[in-house]
């Protein structure tokens, strides 16, 4: 079993993501993802650590996808949505990317892009009802994502998390921040970056919490989230 997944399988009917099109319990999280990493495997018994980039909001989709990944024994390589075509053809090339995942509101970005050897997948087709097939056996030493060091001095550099690695950093988050499954917390930071997918949205996801996702940093709507809804949990950069 997928370690990440185990609050979702011990708090079904809790709301675990809120995002602008609603919320979802983790019930359907889990559902979700387990049919991306169905759709993914394509009748294979195993990923095998192929590199698999998507292209998708916060939100559902995003977790979704990302579990689904994991689910399959893929390696997670988040684009970030705000970056130019040339950088993700970058990410793609560099990482080796062999299956992509966009969602729906970021086609035109996805048709900029050279994907000739690569296998491309609508989140919406992923998700699609079909039934499900057996997913590999978890290992906390397989390769679990790589992430893009900004590239301040040159070329952006990929940095691959085992599971292990992921697992160690969260555990550790929750302990000394005593996060608990009644936190809920407000997420607004960029999700291809260690503190949007670890700090943030890992350790909720690891306790069972609440993750109320804002499209992006807006001060106005950030303050009304903190006076109008049970956020008890605020992360931020110093910009911000």
């Amino acid at each position: 079993m997928l370690p990440i997944t185990k609050a979702a399988r011990q708090y079904p009917e809790k709301i675990a993501i809120i995002e602008d099109q609603g919320q979802h319990t983790y019930q359907t999280l889990l559902e979700q993802a387990q049919l991306v990493a169905t759709h993914l495997l394509a009748g294979k018994a195993d990923l095998e650590e192929a590199r698999v980039a998507f292209l998708c909001p916060p939100g559902l989709t995003y977790v979704a996808t990302q579990w689904g990944i994991w689910l399959a024994g893929g390696i997670a390589v988040p684009l970030c949505t705000l970056h130019p075509p040339a950088e993700m053809q970058y990410v793609l090339e560099d990482a080796q990317v062999s299956i992509l995942v966009y969602e729906a509101s970021f086609k035109e970005k996805f048709e900029t892009l050279k994907t000739k050897n690569i296998r491309c997948i609508a989140y919406k087709d992923l998700t699609t009802r079909t039934p499900l097939t057996p997913f590999p056996p978890f290992a906390a030493n397989r390769r679990a994502m790589i992430l893009y060091t900004s590239g301040t001095t040159g070329k952006p550099k990929g940095v691959v998390s085992t599971h292990q690695n992921i697992m160690a950093q969260t555990q550790t988050l929750v302990k000394a921040w005593a996060w608990t499954a009644e936190d809920y917390i407000l997420h607004f930071l960029p999700l291809h970056h260690t503190h949007g997918i670890i700090n943030k949205l890992c350790c909720a996801m690891w306790v069972g919490a609440t993750c109320h996702f804002l499209a992006k940093f807006e001060a106005a709507k950030v303050w009304n989230c903190i006076e109008h809804t049970p956020a008890n949990l605020l992360m931020a950069v110093p910009t911000i």
